[in-house]
């Protein structure tokens, strides 16, 4: 439910894009080591991830950051919904 302020639930499918981000863009990204659903944000010149969701923290890469692919569109699914 990270991502539910940009009506990003789940059971959705996400489709992804390779190809370079932008700042704003929502992305997959590998950070330290685990993957996830963001938003990519650049500000004083650091990139970090944010959810859509104030609940969660942003996240700061203390190691890597790579991202793997920009969403371009989203399949809705059924999991969870009456």
């Amino acid at each position: 439910d990270s991502m539910t302020g940009a009506h990003i639930v789940e059971g959705d499918v996400v489709i992804l894009e390779f190809r370079p981000a932008k700042p704003d863009d929502v992305v997959a990204a590998l950070i330290d080591g685990e993957t996830t659903l963001k938003r990519l944000v650049q500000r004083k010149g650091k990139t970090f991830l944010k959810a859509e969701n104030a609940a969660y923290p942003d996240l700061i890469p203390a190691q890597e950051l790579v991202i793997q692919g920009v969403m371009v569109g989203l399949i809705r699914g059924s999991v969870g919904r009456t």
